[in-house]
């Protein structure tokens, strides 16, 4: 018999990813609010008539509990407050790539609300088709830093204050190197780090940039949503 002090209360989070675990349930993965990514298994959500099968969709805001001390919990109750985030085009590749972060990068109920808000906003973001490349790359910046990651734009590695006109490399887990003729322009570090997206040069140093600091956590798997974008763009 479970006890009520088994039952977690209920806590904010979006669904990232599911799997079949039997012909009537899921394995699901969640990111929380209160304790980071969850993986549970969803019971009976599979079946035509249940109640949550139609709520448990990924962009939708969730409120649930769960049973269960080890790593795979049993959802208990599945609410959601609203609809699902609309979600199309380029902004749904988007939303899928923020997932495919989240599951690779996070760790399992380790919490980190300054994550989840992040998520959460990117969302909302990408949800009124607002600039794709500014939430993404908030949300890129964010995540390195609560991960341990992160590294100052404002400064190099020798604590001198980023130049305009400079050059500079990233070198992984420290930060900002000086150097002339490096990859990364003084003038777009600055943009980033005051979120000004406008040009073309600074999106593009951006992604190169988030890209470069995530790799070694990534490590040599590629991820589906790249590709899935990529396959898209070539059509």
């Amino acid at each position: 018999m479970h006890k009520a002090s088994d039952l977690s209360p209920l806590c904010a989070a979006y669904l990232i990813h599911s799997r079949p675990f039997s012909e009537t349930s899921l394995i699901v993965e969640l990111i929380t609010e209160s304790h980071g990514r969850i993986s549970a298994v969803a019971k009976g959500v599979k079946r035509k008539n249940n109640i949550n099968k139609s709520t448990l969709q990924p962009f939708r805001p969730l409120l649930v509990s769960w049973r269960g001390h080890g790593d795979l919990k049993t959802l208990v109750r599945i609410d959601s407050p609203t609809l699902a985030l609309p979600l199309s085009r380029d902004f749904l590749y988007s939303g899928l790539y923020l997932n495919e972060l989240v599951l690779r990068l996070l760790a399992k109920e380790v919490s980190q609300p300054q994550i989840y808000s992040t998520y959460h906003a990117t969302l909302l973001a990408l949800s009124k088709q607002q600039d794709i490349e500014s939430a993404l790359r908030q949300f890129e910046l964010t995540l390195l830093a609560e991960l341990g990651h992160g590294f100052s734009l404002s400064h190099d590695i020798d604590g001198y204050p980023i130049v305009v006109d400079m050059g500079y490399r990233l070198i992984p887990e420290q930060g900002l190197k000086a150097l002339i003729n490096g990859p990364y322009q003084g003038e777009t570090i600055l943009n980033i780090a005051n979120n000004h997206f406008c040009d073309k040069i600074t999106r593009h140093q951006a992604k190169q940039l988030t890209r470069q600091a995530l790799a070694p956590l990534l490590g040599s798997k590629p991820l589906h949503s790249r590709a899935l974008f990529s396959r898209k763009k070539s059509q």
